[in-house]
């Protein structure tokens, strides 16, 4: 499984993800009390000072990246949990996957808040790092995490609102997903990955709003 985002399909996969992100992005923030962008500040330094900093030290790449020998051999067990903070695809994909993480982080903590956009960051990216172990993959980036969270915000937003373009872009996201894995590439399984992570939390405020609906229908009975 290719776990590099380096491939001609698995490039033009994540720029169609952000093109059909950047409209429902749209939709999200009308009419939404805005937060101010603590988790995104932090996600972007956080990743970004041991993202650019390995390319003058390489050895900080080295020590954060996936490395299945060293994790299952020499017990070097944060490396699953760390790869997010390494990228392994040069110094211009790592500034490109900077911003891309402060969109989507920002986007998820104005419609979320930032336990959820934390939980559904971290997720796919932890995932496909663990399972990568199996797949003797070397490397890191913060794709799976950010692509996993694009579309977790947009089935969540298919889920909860009533726009058809939106649900439609759900329906295409995860076509893209699917046609990844199909190619044999990881960063469609992190795309599935997020699709039920926003699920869920769609899953979980449909059923609270059907319950605060129902509530308010008791009040006003006679």
């Amino acid at each position: 499984m290719d776990t590099s985002g380096t491939s001609g399909w698995s490039i033009g996969a994540d720029l169609l993800l952000l093109a059909l992100f950047g409209f429902v992005a749209v939709q999200l923030l009308r009419g939404r009390p805005r937060r101010a962008p603590v988790l995104t500040v932090v996600a972007v330094i956080a990743i970004g000072i041991p993202s650019l900093l390995q390319f003058a030290v390489p050895v900080v790449g080295r020590a954060l990246e996936r490395d299945t020998p060293a994790t299952l051999a020499h017990g070097e067990w944060w490396r699953p949990f760390t790869a997010l903070l390494a990228q392994d695809g040069g110094p211009i994909a790592a500034v490109f996957n900077l911003i891309v993480v402060g969109l989507v982080v920002f986007m998820g903590e104005q419609s979320w808040g930032r336990l959820r956009t934390a939980v559904a960051f971290l997720a796919p990216a932890i995932v496909l790092n663990l399972v990568a172990l199996a797949w003797v993959s070397h490397g890191g980036g913060s794709s799976f995490a950010a692509d996993g969270l694009m579309v977790g915000l947009t089935v969540w937003a298919a889920l909860t609102q009533r726009i058809v373009p939106v649900r439609v872009i759900a329906v295409a996201q995860l076509a893209v997903g699917a046609g990844l894995v199909v190619l044999n590439d990881a960063h469609g399984l992190a795309m599935l990955v997020g699709a039920v992570v926003g699920l869920l939390i769609g899953a979980v405020d449909r059923s609270a709003g059907r319950i605060m609906d129902a509530s308010h229908i008791r009040k006003d009975a006679p």
